[in-house]
């Protein structure tokens, strides 16, 4: 087995990676012969440490498959001194690869003992904001702006590693060093993609907003800094994120509609006057020019300026106006707007 060492120092520390690659997380991968870990082995292991800005890669090779017992045993010594582990598709992959391997040699493995993030299955929950054709790592390596000197996947290099299995071959070894090292940096890199799925759940703090040109604006706040600019187009109005602030545009519309009363069997409708009255006052009135109100009888017209919602918006108490009760898109009189609707919104947003 040999082991190699690498420092490097971190370009820029933000939230996000002291918040998923503090000095008690490892970063990890693995490269195998195969992908059937009952048919092939472990030939590499590498990881990385943090501390403070600096990052050390630590990678431990096996010559052949009497050497990958030794591998795992010195990763297992690594890891027990680590709470968080993190690699990329890592708890499907990695993670079971290493637990059937130990198996093999009846070796009682600690990894599951850990709390594993996968950066894969974490990054995907972010769907709802980014527009990526897949969430492999090179795919995210390239949406943050990273570009490999490694041209080769993990497949292409398991003839090199045999190769240099039977020849020793520098050449070959250097390649799958820096295939591994490369995947590993990577990672550490595209740290950053967590920031999206956490823009999902982070504290909204409303700063401002204007009424201009049958358009509502406001700004919003966030703990967060996202490495990319990212925005949505939706019927009712669009976001844009940029550093750590949202803005969002919404429609206004200036017209006549209604809001309809949720008690409406306190009410009777006057067939030939088209209004409502409380049946308190109704019950002296002719039969046959009344009946029990509908839901749809019983509105009050308003005119102004509204602000459309989301279609399916909780917004609690919060009077909602329509252009008839059959219709789904619903509105708020700009008078009834406040910060914290205007937070739901957002949130809202971000989320469908």
């Amino acid at each position: 087995m040999e082991i190699i060492n690498k420092n490097y120092e971190l370009e820029k520390l933000n939230t996000i990676y002291d918040m998923y690659f503090n000095e008690n997380t490892l970063f990890f991968d693995i490269e195998c012969t195969g992908l059937s870990p009952r048919k092939s082995f472990i030939y590499l292991i590498g990881y990385a440490t943090r501390k403070g800005s600096t990052v050390t890669i630590t990678q431990l090779l096996a010559k052949n498959e009497t050497e990958e017992i030794e591998i795992i045993t010195e990763f297992e010594n690594v890891i027990e001194h680590y709470d968080n582990l993190l690699g990329f598709n890592s708890t499907r992959f990695d993670e079971s690869f290493i637990v059937e391997r130990c198996r093999k040699y009846n070796f009682i493995t600690k990894i599951k003992s850990k709390h594993h993030i996968d950066m894969y299955l974490r990054s995907t929950k972010a769907r709802c904001l980014l527009d990526l054709p897949n969430y492999k790592q090179k795919t995210i390596e390239e949406f943050l702006g990273l570009h490999r000197d490694d041209k080769y996947n993990g497949g292409e290099l398991i003839p090199v590693y045999q190769h240099y299995s039977l020849t020793g071959d520098e050449e070959s070894k250097n390649l799958i060093l820096l295939h591994n090292f490369e995947d590993v940096k990577g990672m550490i890199f595209i740290t950053d993609i967590l920031a999206y799925p956490e823009l999902l759940t982070t504290d909204l703090r409303y700063l401002n907003h204007s009424i201009e040109n049958s358009k509502l604006r406001f700004e919003i706040e966030i703990d967060l800094e996202l490495p990319n600019q990212i925005s949505k187009q939706r019927d009712y109005g669009l976001y844009i994120v940029r550093n750590n602030r949202i803005y969002v545009t919404l429609n206004l519309f200036d017209g006549e509609l209604y809001t309809f009363l949720p008690d409406f069997k306190n009410y009777y409708y006057l067939i030939n006057e088209d209004i409502i009255i409380p049946k308190a006052i109704g019950e002296s009135m002719d039969k046959s020019c009344r009946r029990p109100a509908k839901r749809s009888d019983c509105k009050i017209k308003k005119e102004g300026q509204f602000l459309a919602l989301p279609e399916k918006l909780d917004i609690g108490t919060i009077r909602t106006f329509k252009p008839s009760y059959e219709a789904k898109e619903a509105y708020v009189d700009i008078a009834d707007i406040t910060p914290t609707l205007l937070v739901k919104i957002c949130r809202y947003m971000l989320k469908h």
